[in-house]
């Protein structure tokens, strides 16, 4: 366990969104077990921070405007394997929060959840000990755990594949056509088609996929 009257603990912040990550930064300066040594919003940032900056442990948003939380904790546990991942977000799927711990992370908290609580998953984080968010099922995420399926994202031909990193980016269909150099009509059926192949009714579903599975697979 960590010997809190000693040192404290280096934490990294990782969010791309500016307010809540100044917010929580500002709450946890508070503690006098815990400093933060970095606030980043996005994953290059991020990896820069963890070369040449001791961390105890990195605080990570799943959906990143560069790569996924799930890919930047593979990246970060690589960088600094002794740096403790505590990954927050407002998703609660069992199956996504399975791929964050098969990444690495130490633990798993809801946005939604009281600063109380995300101190505890700090803490217990930092301590060795994994954290889950007591409103998900163990038992869905231990069989997510050891379901193998594999990654649907396959499926999609390579224009697909275009068409979906734009739009789990926030491109609207104009947006995507004239980036692809497409119609809007083109770009709409490639949409449907996707939206098919991975049983998504909606971009947050889709964006749902793409960070279970760490984007898109070579």
């Amino acid at each position: 366990m960590v010997d809190w009257s000693v040192d404290k603990a280096r934490i990294a912040l990782v969010d791309d969104h500016p307010l809540f990550r100044r917010g929580l930064g500002v709450t946890l300066q508070l503690e006098v077990d815990l400093e933060i040594v970095g606030e980043v919003g996005n994953a290059t940032e991020a990896r820069a921070l963890a070369q040449i900056t001791k961390l105890n442990l990195a605080i990570v948003d799943v959906m990143m405007p560069e790569t996924s939380g799930l890919t930047l904790c593979a990246e970060l546990h690589e960088i600094q394997p002794e740096c403790k991942l505590l990954v927050l977000s407002v998703i609660d799927e069992p199956g996504l929060i399975a791929d964050i711990l098969r990444a690495g992370a130490g633990g798993y908290a809801l946005k939604t959840q009281p600063v109380s609580e995300i101190l505890t998953a700090i803490r217990q984080v930092l301590g060795g000990v994994r954290y889950l968010p007591p409103t998900v099922s163990r038992e869905a995420i231990d069989a997510a755990l050891l379901d193998t399926a594999a990654h649907p994202l396959v499926q999609l031909t390579r224009r697909e594949r275009e068409v979906f990193e734009l739009l789990i980016r926030g491109r609207s269909n104009d947006e995507v056509a004239t980036q692809l150099f497409i119609s809007v009509r083109t770009a709409e059926t490639h949409r449907q088609r996707i939206g098919k192949k991975l049983s998504a009714h909606s971009i947050v579903q889709m964006q749902r996929i793409a960070a279970r599975h760490g984007g898109l697979p070579a």
